[in-house]
């Protein structure tokens, strides 16, 4: 179980940190990788809304309480949003780190569960993840760094938004079965905030020709992996 948290906690931090150390690296460029990363971001996080999240959802509870529930999400997404009294990239990047923050913990779940069932199933689900958490961590660092914020918090924003990964994937171990019903509820609210934060502050702050490739791109890498 300690090994089975473990690994869900370093793909959930080791994930985005890494994406946060390359918006470091492109920092001094952010208006042209922003739009690029943030296009790459959209792409990976509606492919995984639409032939993930949604799906597994879907097959879990339902489609009618999949819809629901997503709209749970973006209903919640709308109202932290009112409450952030930050504009521009900084708002974007907080709800992107929202996001992440919470479509991690059923992600964990799902790491957790899938263990008790194949060993080999759950290393997958690590390594699956794990790259994608890359470019939504990069997202949502450039943001946090163009919104100017400190390097050093947004360093560690890129670390706490991996932690609820390694407390879902304990969950999920621990009590196997239970929770595996609950998982679907929490993969469907988690769509909704991930759709709601793609299409109201990603694409519309990025619309260059590097939004359209990263776009295509993320829908490529969903797809390989």
């Amino acid at each position: 179980m300690l090994k089975i948290t473990l690994l869900g906690f370093l793909c959930g931090v080791i994930g985005t940190f890494i994406g946060g150390v390359i918006a470091f690296i492109f920092r001094k460029k952010a208006d042209r990788y922003l739009n690029m990363f943030m296009g790459l971001a959209g792409g990976i996080m509606l492919s995984v809304v639409t032939f993930d999240l949604l799906t597994e959802a879907m097959d879990a509870i339902g489609i009618n309480l999949a819809i629901i529930f997503t709209f749970v999400g973006v209903f919640v997404s709308m109202i932290i949003k009112q409450f952030m009294n930050f504009d521009g990239m900084l708002k974007t990047g907080y709800l992107i780190f929202f996001s992440v923050l919470l479509h991690n913990f059923p992600e964990g779940l799902a790491i957790g569960s899938s263990f008790s069932v194949k060993e080999s199933l759950g290393i997958t689900l690590v390594i699956v993840i794990g790259i994608h958490n890359v470019p939504e961590g990069i997202a949502m660092a450039l943001s946090l760094i163009k919104g100017r914020m400190n390097i050093v918090k947004v360093m560690l924003f890129t670390i706490i938004a991996g932690i609820p990964m390694g407390v879902g994937s304990y969950i999920g171990s621990y009590f196997g079965e239970i929770f595996q019903g609950f998982v679907g509820f929490f993969l469907a609210i988690a769509s909704g905030t991930m759709l709601y934060v793609t299409i109201e502050e990603i694409f519309p702050n990025s619309k260059t020709i590097y939004t359209i490739t990263g776009f295509l791109l993320g829908i490529l890498m969903v797809s390989i992996f």
